[in-house]
């Protein structure tokens, strides 16, 4: 939906919507529908679409959740994806390291760095220096409910399956593994999309 440069100028201008968010620090109001097949990895290869495959997957809350009251716990700011994401590696096998690309479920721009810490590609607080520093993943490639479509994040799990079949409008070269997760605001959820069975 968004399909022009967004400027710091534009940003800056936009009205607030609650400090220290403004209007474009919030998803998409958006109608639309998808759809994703599963089916077993057997059954995958004699389709006539490039099979992915689910690595792994965890869902959780942590603990005395909440839905969008995480606040109220002993540590401020720590999400359920805190809680979901060492099982998503154990389940997975695999490490941030791992990971070629990222479809980070984004209601609010405060989810992205947030995720990035909890999820492991960086420390406490390191998130803003890490995502300018250019060692981040890149992230929300089709745009994210930012600024694709707000469909309850349903399209990055979608913009997942593309990047591993080299399909995205904005592919990330040779991606073989893509993290897409829920909203860490709520119990949430998390999945590893990769290119070969594992």
């Amino acid at each position: 939906m968004m399909q022009k440069p967004l400027t710091m100028d534009d940003y800056l201008a936009a009205r607030w919507i609650s400090e220290p968010l403004r209007l474009f620090d919030c998803c998409l109001e958006t109608d639309g529908a998808l759809a994703m097949v599963l089916t077993s990895a057997e059954r995958a290869r004699d389709l006539d679409v490039e099979p992915v495959y689910v690595t792994g997957y965890a869902a959780g809350s942590g603990p005395d959740c909440y839905g969008m009251t995480f606040w109220y716990g002993e540590q401020l700011g720590v999400t359920p994806a805190k809680y979901v994401a060492p099982q998503l590696w154990r389940n997975s096998g695999l490490t941030p390291t791992d990971i070629d690309v990222v479809q980070f479920y984004d209601a609010f721009t405060p989810q992205i760095p947030i995720c990035f810490e909890e999820f492991g590609f960086c420390g406490e607080g390191e998130a803003p220096a890490y995502m300018r520093s250019g060692d981040a993943p890149l992230y929300n490639t089709s745009g994210g409910g930012l600024s694709e479509a707000y469909v309850h994040g349903f399209n990055t799990l979608l913009e997942g399956v593309r990047q591993i079949r080299g399909t995205s409008t904005t592919q990330v070269e040779g991606a073989r593994h893509t993290l897409a997760t829920g909203g860490n605001v709520v119990p949430t959820g998390a999945i590893v999309f990769s290119k070969e069975p594992w």
